[in-house]
Order: structure tokens, then C-alpha cells, then sequence
């Protein structure tokens, strides 16, 4: 095997995939690694996203939904996101797909092997992997904390999950729309609601999500599930046909700043396509694998930030340092977002893609003392005593 290729990909889940397919899919000339110490193929995960427009993926889609339901205390909104359609996608669809379109194709080759290091070079890049020294003009990787080791120290916020995929002998479920979020069930200080993907009557994911700074035993989500199907799904007898556990970083990745052109790009979750403040992914990947691919082609210095208005990061800080700090008015706050804004609006915002005026609208639905106190607090150092939150957000 040679030792030089045009590019490696370090990580070969979704984001090395992408990337790899849409350089192929653009006609990049260049040779291509992808290493990873195992060839994926499991439904290991389960990713979803909307959309207005057709995507590469739409014959690999499990389901589709065109409204969605939230639900509280006050019970249960549901609501058409025309033009938009809520889409699923199982791993294991998602790398039969990749392993298809790529595994035979002479300019990729894969690699089985522990990424060990990475480091920058004068002219390129080196990787250290099962004990061979490899190198490229350009490396991506999308393994977490390779190179950043302050990061890992440093953990923050995160989203953290278990999904039970169940089967019922009866109809049980709505398989026409889906649940974004239901609140009702015990906050314990933090940010918790379930979510629910039903596919068809008897059969559908239910997930139980935490937003906080520490993972809960494996018990704490068994036990948060067998309630919830228990007390509002209403379901005694099922099976759990396959569980998917995740955990997501909640924060904005700072860009690295450095001297002279770097041959060494983050991509995927390290390289800051996880939207910070809802920990979607797949959507922003393929965004972003497909800029990077079009600027190689062009034989530009790749970039895997994404354009993003200023506005839209400090709107995730605001949030992500309410949820931190007070995960317990999340349920006010969102609360407070589905029942007065209209479901395609709120999605169009967490796209980043209204304008200035509908921003101010959705803004104008929320609570506004708490994001005061966050702005005061984030921006002039505003102590904590100085402002209180209200004891409840009511919507």
C-alpha cells in the first residue's frame, strides 16, 4: 500500500463518508484515504434532519413526517411543517449507501487502523495509524479531541440519550407525525423531554434525551422510558427491539487561528456542523463536506466553517448558558416558542436561515428575563445575584 495520497480522511462515520462521496461526486482528481479501525455497516444511530428540497439520501429515508407534535403540561400541539418534511435515517442504510457508491471506486481506498496522531506539516500533512506513517496534502478527520486536547478537558453541556426501538401487537402509534419534544416528564433540575419517531402503528423509536454536564446511569434513562411508555404512551406489552445510546457536545467550536494555511481541517462534530443549541448534525455535514469538496475541486484552501450570522451565535450562547446554568426553564422556554410561533418559522430559524424581522418575532415569544440576565451576564460580567429568574416561565 502507498504511503502519500492527495487526501485521508481521518474517521470514517458520517462526516468522513460525506465528505469522501462528495469529493467523488464533484470529480475530485485526487487520490483518497479513508481510515477508521473498523469498516462501518451497523445501525449504530439514528439521524434526522428537515428539508424543503430533495437530498442525495431520500430512497434511503425510513420515514418521513410533514407535521410534528410538542407537548407540555398544557397537553399536545400538533402542526404541519409545509414546505418542509421531517426526515429519518437509519446508520446502517446510510453506510450499505457510502460502502456501495464508494467501496469499489479506484480513486478511494479504506484502511482499517487506530488514528494515532496527526500532525501539521510544511507542505502537507502526517498521519500516524497502525503503526505506519502516512501523508497527504490535505487531512480531514472527524475523530473528537485529536488534536485538541483543552476540549476534552473541558466537556460543557451536552445532549445525552437512550432510544428504545419498539414493537407493539397492536396500533399504537400515529406513524403521520412525529414528536420533536414532550416535556412531560420529571425535569430534576435539568432540560429533559422524550421524543418520538413512530414508522409505522406498532412500531417506532422512543428516546429519551437529557441536556446537562453529566451522563446518567444507564438505569436513570431505563427507568425514564419504561414510565413514559407506561404514563403517556400508554403501552404495557412491548418488545425493545434495538436501543441507541449518544452523547453530543453542546458548544460553539472556536476557530483555530493560526499563522499560514492549515493541510490538517476538522469536519463533522470537532469541525462545528453539530448546531450547538439542538445538537442536529446531518443536514449541516453534508454542508459542509459538500464546500469543502467544491473549494478542492477549485483548488482553494478548504474551510469547514459554515457561513453564519454573528446573530445566530450568540443566540445558541444565550441559550446554552440558560440550559446550563437553569436546564429547568427550558420546558417554559420551549413552551413558549411552539405555542406562539408558527412550527415552520421555528425551524427555519434553528436552520439559520430567516431574516432579521422573523428573528425578532420568535425572539419576541420568549421569556425575556432569562436571556437578559444571560446576555448581562455573558457580555459585562453582570453577577449572578445581581438579577433573579422568575420562579416559573409560564407560557
Amino acid at each position: 500500500m502507498k504511503q502519500h495520497f492527495d487526501c485521508i480522511i481521518a474517521g470514517g462515520g458520517c462526516a468522513g463518508l460525506s465528505l469522501a462521496y462528495q469529493l467523488v461526486s464533484q470529480r475530485y482528481p485526487g487520490d483518497i484515504l479513508i481510515l477508521d479501525r473498523e469498516r462501518k455497516s451497523n445501525n449504530d444511530r439514528t439521524w434526522c434532519w428537515w428539508s424543503k428540497t430533495p437530498t442525495p439520501f431520500d430512497s434511503l429515508l425510513t420515514h418521513q413526517w410533514r407535521s410534528l407534535t410538542f407537548a407540555d403540561s398544557l397537553g399536545s400541539l400538533n402542526a404541519s411543517i409545509a414546505p418542509y418534511r421531517y426526515c429519518l435515517l437509519r446508520a446502517g442504510d446510510f453506510y450499505s449507501f457510502m460502502d456501495a457508491q464508494l467501496g469499489q471506486h479506484p480513486k478511494v481506498t479504506f484502511l482499517q487502523a487506530d488514528v494515532e496522531s496527526i500532525e501539521e506539516g510544511e507542505t502537507g500533512a502526517i498521519v500516524y495509524a497502525g503503526g505506519t506513517q502516512l501523508s497527504a496534502e490535505w487531512v480531514f478527520s472527524s475523530i473528537p479531541n485529536l488534536q485538541n486536547e483543552e476540549s476534552a478537558s473541558k466537556p460543557g453541556l451536552l445532549q445525552h440519550f437512550m432510544g428504545w426501538w419498539i414493537e407493539v401487537d397492536h396500533d399504537s402509534f400515529d406513524p403521520s407525525s412525529a414528536v420533536l419534544m414532550d416535556f412531560r416528564v420529571a425535569q430534576h433540575h435539568s432540560t429533559r423531554f422524550m421524543y418520538v419517531l413512530p414508522v409505522t402503528k406498532r412500531r417506532a423509536l422512543v428516546e429519551f434525551t437529557v441536556f446537562s454536564d453529566t451522563v446518567l446511569s444507564k438505569h436513570t434513562y431505563e427507568l425514564a422510558l419504561q414510565q413514559y411508555i407506561r404514563d403517556v404512551l400508554y403501552i404495557d406489552d412491548y418488545r425493545i427491539e434495538e436501543v441507541e445510546f449518544g452523547i453530543i457536545p453542546m458548544k460553539l467550536e472556536k476557530e483555530q487561528k493560526r499563522k499560514g494555511p492549515s493541510h490538517v481541517i476538522a469536519i463533522g462534530t470537532p469541525g462545528g456542523a453539530v448546531k450547538p443549541s439542538t445538537g442536529y448534525a446531518f443536514a449541516r455535514i453534508q454542508e459542509q463536506t459538500e464546500q469543502i469538496a467544491r473549494q478542492l475541486v477549485k483548488n482553494q484552501q478548504p474551510v469547514a466553517q459554515l457561513t453564519r450570522s454573528n446573530r445566530f451565535a450568540m443566540y445558541d450562547q444565550l441559550l446554552l448558558q440558560i440550559l446550563t446554568k437553569r436546564g429547568d426553564l427550558a420546558a417554559g422556554i420551549f413552551s413558549r416558542l411552539f405555542r406562539r410561533v408558527p412550527f415552520p418559522l421555528v425551524l427555519k430559524f434553528l436552520n439559520e436561515q430567516t431574516w432579521l424581522g422573523e428573528e425578532l418575532s420568535v425572539l419576541a415569544s420568549l421569556p425575556a428575563q432569562p436571556f437578559i440576565r444571560a446576555l448581562l451576564t455573558q457580555h459585562w460580567n453582570v453577577a449572578d445575584s445581581l438579577i433573579t429568574f422568575p420562579k416559573i416561565v409560564k407560557p
